[in-house]
């Protein structure tokens, strides 16, 4: 059966649904998905476990609307940084400053996200699918992108640059506007040149 979300139709709605979904966020990155139960996420949220239901059909629906909320979240922040840009080279440069600077101010979200995998895998295949979906569109409307490589391999690998660069940024004790410039461009370096000589 599929677990679903509902959202408010009024303020005082708005006010309680954020006030779950603030809670569900600090527990399931501070103890877990498995750890935190519904009560925990009602009692942090000062709600009534009925209150609860009137959104949320259960707990992973719940976990469903967070990921959600930062796949959204993650896309907005890339499509400010890369307004007005033209080049695909362009865009994946600013896409992926924007990116890290979302989980250096969002951390939680690696844990969220990886999480999925041990929780309902199918959340996880559809979290980086949806993602990889999307990229093989916007890829294929660009000049300055090569004609003789699979795209949905592509897609992947631009995912798995942008993950592990925002935890190299993540690892640094205290990273400065420069480290994250530094690192993009490093980045890019390999994107533009290769690995190999």
């Amino acid at each position: 059966m599929k677990q679903t979300y509902r959202y408010p139709k009024t303020k005082i709605g708005a006010k309680s649904f954020n006030k779950i979904v603030k809670a569900g966020k600090l527990l399931f990155g501070k103890t877990g998905y498995n750890q935190t139960s519904i009560n925990d996420v009602i009692d942090k949220a000062n709600v009534a476990v009925g209150t609860f239901y009137i959104y949320f059909d259960s707990k992973l629906a719940l976990y469903h609307y967070l990921l959600e909320e930062y796949q959204e979240k993650i896309r907005q922040a890339a499509r400010l940084a890369v307004k007005g840009l033209h080049s695909r080279r362009d865009i994946e440069r600013e896409g992926l400053k924007a990116f890290i600077l979302y989980v250096m101010k969002e951390p939680i979200a690696y844990k969220l996200i990886w999480e999925s995998l041990f929780i309902e895998k199918d959340l996880f295949i559809d979290y980086y699918t949806r993602f990889s979906n999307s990229y093989i569109k916007n890829l294929k409307n660009y000049d300055d992108v090569r004609k003789d490589i699979d795209l949905e391999t592509a897609s992947y690998v631009l995912m798995g640059i942008a993950n592990f660069v925002g935890l190299q940024i993540l690892f640094k004790s205290d990273p400065k506007p420069e480290d994250i410039d530094n690192i993009v461009d490093e980045a890019m370096k390999i994107l533009d040149h290769g690995l190999f000589i």
